[in-house]
């Protein structure tokens, strides 16, 4: 954000922070403390996330951290087990983790105001932080929340700091934090390696031997801490999940991550053909009918993965579970309440969320949603024309390193049987919001619409909110 007075810019920017952080407050705190439930975010808490802080709790200063009750890498739960080992009640517990989606909303406020002002940023992160996954991570204890706020750190700093030694070691950091939290995200590496790696227009060439050390150390303390578990876990999850999240690799990732886009972002679609010449916006439909070209050969209709040979995800012990009476009840009192059978071995789930509902509604032609293609091939649209923009403010590396990250996250998900709606909803908007920043001051309609189109984005996130973690927290 360019400005001619420095110290008042940051003077606004912590401002509007602390007023974020009054919001953040008013819209958790008070559905934390009335105690209600009942959402899957909520049952994740009470069969995965308490339990696992409080065994890891139990085990302090040595716990077990291979046979985990949830699917992640444990550094949120640490933090919360040693809050819980002083004494913490659940709520206490809950209020201090919802710190993550404060902090969520901090970041990706701060690193928007590297492209725009304070008051336009706040409108470009508003679909991200009133998303019912943030906010019902906030409020409900997952870790959605603290892997956004430190993804988001890590592709932060990649994308605005200044490109030294510093630099690359504090993304290092970062990027570990992260894959500590949730081990998949060592995607978020990807804008400082295409950073590291590539030449900036107007500044000095690096030798490649510092390009390469720069590379290494951004990349190489996530992967190694990502090792580390692999070989703890012998997979790339806990044992106890690895026959649901392992058992097959899932096309369906990147249709999915494509259509979230596409559905989120038909609200940018006037400012996104206003800021489009002809040239260029023929280009863009030409690359959203070759993307849903694509898409269309991968099945993408709803399949949810059923109780079938059964693996009990939650068990204490992970035993086998079939019709064994006795063995079901020896196993009932150490069983989380809200644990589900999922099929043991081979099967991929396209479920779970409200995009997944409507498909599941609307017609599928040869296992190939109708809607989720139709969706991707926009998504693509709107991707491009916000590149365009981009572009033409003279960001198109930034916005570059920002896709190439979304890529690699759906490469990743495929690896993961199992295809939620949350894994890529909040990235999506994150990727929106920010998108649109670098390209604002391109076109003033253009950028008019772009804003109001995130703004009516914003009132549906809340929408959703109200009704998917608001009402039932009060229920």
């Amino acid at each position: 954000m360019m400005n001619s007075h420095p110290q008042a810019v940051e003077t606004s920017m912590r401002q509007w922070m602390i007023g974020l952080a009054f919001v953040f407050c008013a819209l958790v705190w008070p559905a934390i403390l009335a105690g209600g439930g009942g959402t899957s975010q909520a049952n994740d808490m009470v069969d995965y996330h308490a339990v696992e802080i409080h065994r890891l709790a139990a085990g302090l200063p040595a716990p077990d951290l291979r046979n985990s009750f949830t699917s992640t890498t444990p550094g949120f739960h640490l933090v919360l087990a040693l809050v819980d080992r002083a004494g913490g009640s659940l709520t206490v517990l809950r209020l201090v983790g919802s710190l993550a989606g404060l902090a969520a909303w901090l970041i990706s406020f701060r690193v928007v105001c590297g492209w725009v002002s304070c008051s336009t940023a706040a409108w470009l992160i508003a679909p991200l932080a009133l998303s019912p996954y943030v906010l019902g991570s906030a409020t409900w204890m997952t870790t959605d929340a603290a892997a956004l706020a430190l993804g988001s750190a890590t592709m932060g700093v990649a994308l605005l700091a200044r490109k030294t030694s510093r630099t690359f070691v504090l993304i290092g950091v970062l990027a570990s934090a992260t894959v500590l939290v949730r081990q998949i995200l060592v995607w978020c590496c990807v804008p400082a390696l295409v950073r590291a790696m590539t030449q900036e227009v107007g500044q000095p060439s690096a030798p490649l031997s510092r390009r390469l050390i720069w590379a290494g150390a951004a990349l190489i303390p996530a992967v190694a801490c990502v090792a580390a578990f692999m070989v703890i876990w012998g997979g790339s999850v806990p044992p106890r999940f690895q026959a649901f999240h392992e058992s097959a690799g899932n096309p369906a990732a990147m249709v999915m991550m494509l259509a979230v886009g596409g559905a989120w972002g038909v609200f940018l679609l006037p400012g996104v053909i206003t800021g489009l010449g002809p040239w260029s916006l023929r280009r863009s439909i030409f690359i959203a009918l070759a993307i849903a070209a694509m898409c269309s050969l991968v099945r993408s209709d709803y399949h949810k993965v059923l109780p079938a040979d059964a693996q009990l995800i939650g068990t204490p012990s992970g035993e086998r579970i079939g019709d064994d009476r006795a063995t079901t009840q020896a196993i009932d009192a150490s069983t989380p309440p809200h644990a589900e059978r999922l099929v043991a071995a081979h099967e991929v789930g396209r479920w779970g969320g409200p995009l997944w509902n409507v498909v599941r509604a609307t017609p599928a032609v040869n296992g190939r949603s109708v809607v989720l293609v139709f969706l991707a091939g926009l998504g693509g649209f709107v991707a491009c024309g916000l590149y365009e923009r981009a572009s033409r403010r003279g960001h198109a590396r930034e916005a570059t390193m920002l896709l190439c990250a979304l890529a690699v996250m759906a490469v990743a998900q495929s690896l993961n049987a199992q295809t939620f709606q949350r894994y890529f909803d909040p990235w999506v908007l994150l990727a929106l919001g920010w998108l649109v920043a670098m390209g604002q001051g391109s076109d003033s309609r253009s950028d008019r619409w772009c804003v109001n189109g995130m703004a009516l984005l914003a009132l549906l996130q809340l929408f959703m909110w109200y009704r998917g973690v608001f009402q039932p927290a009060f229920a």
